[in-house]
């Protein structure tokens, strides 16, 4: 007899979707996930308008976000809390050796908590009021090790480790001056762009979602149906699909799992994560390299240029945007330091703007 599939209804939508001309995304050999898709592909030259107005069209209204305040929340709660991924009704020996694999590197891993702590709150909060699943903020462990500036053989870059290609489908700039995949806030906000659409693409099925956003929406659908040509089941553990992508999914689950367990995470220190920062984005009238900056703001240079990864050349753009992500402390010391110090730019010009969230 032949297996049914696992969910009915979402072969039902992957058909319809290959009926649809959101089936373009279904693409040869070797794909990846920056080839163009119909709903993507309305690259312009407006850059951060671009993802806004698509993030727009894909995102939904997030639920309750008004609830959501910036010294509430916690970060590393919303973590152990989550349950939102999980293996499905089989238990999968590739979760528990991957499991193994972390708790017998736990320094390793601890070393990279530590250095995702500038970051990992800011991110697992944007997540929430996206209405997408907080675990999904240790999907930079696996991408990158929470790495700003990490930067794959094949190109991809970032905490998210996107793709040229798929920066381009998302809107994110990049130039000699700038590349926005390395920005924290403008990269973020593009990985929850393309893992809502993934998502919906999907059915909802959070496993082929991650392994379409490591191997290829069109990957993941020729897999999906063959099974469904052949009356095998659909979800991501019967698919025939690339080693790496087969390995991705259990590092990423077991990882979700080890952040649930309270007394494993004792030795990972992570009180790191309980410290966020209060954050300002500064526009500003005219170019600036990192050194002033921070010597106007009185912020250590390194830390500065962590928060501002996207900056290449150490520098604003010469057309800009002029744009820091400062520490609130330090972004009062900055106009202040401005008001006194012999810069043609007037103070007032200097316009504070609040980040997506506010905390890192």
């Amino acid at each position: 007899m032949k297996a049914q599939t696992r969910n009915p209804r979402f072969a039902c939508s992957l058909l319809l979707a290959c009926a649809l001309p959101l089936a373009a995304t279904a693409q040869p050999s070797g794909d990846g996930p920056g080839r163009a898709d119909p709903l993507l592909s309305i690259v312009t030259a407006q850059g951060d308008r671009q993802l806004a107005d698509l993030s727009a069209r894909l995102l939904p209204e997030p639920a309750g976000a008004a609830t959501r305040s910036a010294a509430g929340f916690d970060a590393w709660t919303a973590l152990g809390k989550g349950a939102s991924l999980t293996m499905g009704p089989r238990r999968q020996r590739a979760v528990d050796d991957s499991l193994r694999h972390y708790r017998e590197h736990s320094y390793a891993l601890a070393h990279n908590v530590r250095q995702a702590a500038l970051y990992l709150p800011y991110v697992t909060r944007r997540l929430v009021e996206s209405d997408l699943p907080p675990e999904l903020a240790l999907l930079p462990f696996v991408e990158s090790a929470y790495d700003p500036l990490a930067l794959s053989p094949s190109g991809a870059a970032g905490l998210w480790q996107i793709t040229a290609a798929t920066a381009d489908r998302l809107g994110l700039k990049r130039n000699q001056w700038y590349d926005g995949r390395n920005d924290i806030v403008r990269s973020t906000d593009a990985a929850i762009t393309y893992l809502h659409y993934l998502n919906r693409r999907f059915g909802g099925d959070w496993l082929l979602t991650l392994a379409a956003y490591n191997g290829g929406e069109g990957r993941v659908t020729r897999a999906v149906m063959a099974n469904l040509a052949s009356g095998r089941e659909t979800d991501f553990w019967a698919l025939d699909l690339p080693p790496e992508t087969r390995a991705y999914v259990p590092r990423f689950l077991a990882l979700a799992r080890l952040f649930r367990d309270a007394d494993a995470l004792r030795q990972l220190r992570p009180q790191t994560l309980d410290q966020p920062r209060s954050l300002e984005t500064l526009i500003l009238p005219g170019q600036i390299s990192l050194a002033r900056a921070a010597q106007l703001a009185d912020i250590d240079y390194e830390l500065l240029k962590q928060l501002n990864a996207g900056f290449k050349r150490d520098v604003t753009p010469p057309q800009g945007p002029h744009r820091l992500l400062l520490p609130h402390w330090a972004a009062r010391r900055f106009v202040a330091a401005v008001t006194f110090a012999r810069e043609s730019w007037d103070p007032a010009s200097l316009q504070p703007v609040a980040p997506p969230a506010q905390t890192l």
